[in-house]
């Protein structure tokens, strides 16, 4: 499983390098077909649909100051629930009072707090009341819009108004508050409720603070990696676990990477390490799996049976324990699903840069010594 370097000289010497570049499995897995689109690399209808209908808008760059559906609404920084309200201001789909009298459905078409035209920027922006709302927003700067201006206008004036501290919000208040307005609007008509401009400001500041800290809280579930683990055939005690840490230093000019690693027990003591060059490297997530994939090996050879295995590359070690796909390293990660049949217990986990020192500076010894 490795490239016969003479034939592909002979046969295709225009793109010697980059064939030389695919690292081939060890264990001749099989090539599949990976929906890149996706972290799973597995092709839903959903994604396929969006991918389609998408491709010719995200190759043509939105211009600087104009309105961009995918950016301004549909990739917006705020909930679901907030795209959607964006998007029925945008497309006249509010029951506002403009709209109502043009359907025939009101006779008139005023604002309940001024007896001005309801229409969206009237109701969002020019009503003395939702500009008192407005003045209690604490931005970075003041946003003008102009008088003659629609909704699309205001969304790309808004892009890049900042919030500033301690409203604890750093994503554009601008759903939010318009949220807010649109509900005391409708408490005020159907529930003969009034709320306060305060009240408004407030409520609109807390729902963007609450969807922020929530999106912080579900990003970090999702850097807490799960760990792979094998059920152990008889109890382990602390003395026979072998702690593997891996580390690899990448050349862009040369595609050549030093691939490192080192064991110790759960003492910290060092059992060994060892290290590599290898050539042809394409990126450095491919010499980072190889530098596990080597490691592996090694912990194989020295007939380690218990294997606590720890990488500083998050994207390996998901591609690892999640079975998410990455392409350009689909062959190493199934040779090291395969080899974890070799121990009685085996796990990967990720590291911090700074907990992984040792391998670290081994690779790039390792690699500056042969450049």
């Amino acid at each position: 499983m490795t490239w016969n370097k003479r034939r592909i000289e002979e046969l295709l010497p225009h793109i010697a390098m980059e064939i030389q570049l695919l690292q081939p499995s060890l264990s001749k897995t099989e090539d599949i077909y990976i929906w890149q689109p996706l972290p799973s690399g597995t092709y839903s209808t959903r994604s396929g649909y969006y991918a389609a209908s998408m491709r010719k808008i995200e190759q043509r760059p939105p211009i600087q100051g104009t309105f961009d559906w995918i950016k301004d609404v549909w990739s917006a920084p705020c909930s679901p629930k907030m795209r959607i309200f964006m998007w029925s201001v945008i497309q006249r789909a509010l029951p506002l009072g403009e709209q109502l009298q043009q359907r025939g459905i009101r006779a008139d078409a005023l604002c309940h707090k001024c007896k001005g035209v309801e229409s969206a920027m009237h109701t969002f922006f020019r009503c003395p009341f939702a500009q008192e709302v407005w003045n209690l927003i604490p931005l970075k700067h003041v946003i003008h819009l102009a008088t003659g201006g629609s909704f699309r206008d205001a969304i790309v004036a808004f892009r890049q108004a900042v919030c500033l501290p301690p409203t604890g919000v750093s994503n554009n208040t601008l759903p939010w508050i318009c949220w807010a307005i649109w509900t005391a609007r409708n408490l005020a008509i159907f529930e003969n409720r009034t709320l306060s401009s305060m009240e408004v400001a407030t409520k609109g500041i807390r729902l963007a603070r609450e969807w922020n800290m929530a999106q912080d809280k579900e990003k970090a579930t999702k850097n807490t990696l799960p760990r792979l683990h094998r059920p152990p055939r008889a109890s382990v005690s602390p003395a026979v676990l072998t702690i593997g840490k891996s580390d690899a230093a990448f050349d862009n000019r040369s595609h050549r990477a030093g691939l490192a690693w080192n064991f110790t027990d759960s003492a910290g003591t060092r059992i060994n390490q060892g290290s590599r060059i290898q050539d042809f490297i394409g990126s450095p997530l491919i010499a980072e799996a190889l530098a596990l994939r080597s490691a592996i090996l090694s912990a194989v050879n020295s007939e380690v049976t218990h294997l606590k295995m720890f990488s500083d590359n998050t994207t390996l070690v998901r591609a690892i324990t999640n079975d998410t796909q990455a392409s350009e390293i689909f062959g190493i990660v199934k040779d090291i699903q395969q080899m974890t049949s070799a121990f009685v217990e085996i796990s990967f986990s990720h590291l911090p840069r700074l907990q992984n020192i040792d391998a670290d500076l081994l690779a790039k010894q390792t690699l500056r010594l042969s450049l």
